[in-house]
């Protein structure tokens, strides 16, 4: 007689097609077949958000096909426009012996500046304290030298205390005190110091790291983000 366990790993591998509709290849090398699924949706037919803060909907949870090695936190692929990266799993169920990825979604909705520093260029959440996300300069609130911020970076990008910070909008942070490690990404204190030139981010696909040039507007833009849609 079989456990409850193999019975629900054999309908798994019989419905894989339902069960773990994605397949792809991890930054380890490795192709897996698993299913992301939104925990702030409502339900699964419907585009509705449970919460309006960018981070805490970009929280992802991820199941694997049982045949397929289990990545480790750190891992990431290439999901619904953004990038999926894995920061740490549940316990292992009692009942099935499974365990539940819960990742970040980093994409321009979660962390919307590009920033660099000593360590290269990443994406970046800048708030002011009790004030909205800065998103571009046409954002009101106009900071002045050592305001505190709050920098939020995405998992795999560890921001250090008297780190130098600049955005392409041109504001130019030192990393301050206080310093919140999470597996699904940093939170640390930002000062403010000047305002210099915007820059462009280098084009990756470049040898020589030319920006590549501006996308043209979207007439019709599809808010796919937070519909969950797929590309």
């Amino acid at each position: 007689m079989t456990s409850p366990r193999e019975q629900f790993a054999a309908a798994k591998r019989a419905n894989e097609g339902f069960f773990f509709p994605e397949k792809a290849i991890w930054s380890d090398g490795v192709e897996r077949r698993f299913k992301v699924t939104d925990p702030n949706r409502s339900s699964a037919d419907s585009p509705l958000k449970l919460t309006t803060s960018p981070l805490d909907a970009s929280l992802r949870l991820v199941k694997f096909h049982p045949d397929d090695p289990q990545p480790q936190p750190g891992a990431s692929v290439t999901s619904r426009n953004g990038l999926l990266v894995l920061g740490a799993y549940t316990d292992v169920g009692n009942l099935f012996g499974t365990r539940t990825g819960v990742c970040r979604l980093v994409d321009a909705r979660a962390y919307p500046l590009p920033a660099f520093s000593a360590q290269g260029w990443f994406r970046l959440r800048v708030s002011a304290l009790d004030a909205p996300a800065l998103t571009s300069t046409s954002n009101d609130l106009t900071p002045s030298v050592n305001n505190s911020h709050w920098l939020d970076a995405p998992p795999g990008v560890r921001l250090e205390v008297g780190e130098v910070v600049t955005t392409t909008e041109g504001d130019v942070y030192t990393v301050a005190p206080p310093v919140q490690r999470d597996l699904l990404g940093d939170r640390v204190g930002g000062s403010w110091q000047r305002k210099g030139e915007a820059v462009t981010p280098p084009d990756p696909a470049s040898p020589d790291g030319t920006p590549s040039p501006a996308p043209a507007p979207d007439a019709n833009p599809d808010d796919s983000w937070w519909r969950e849609g797929l590309p």
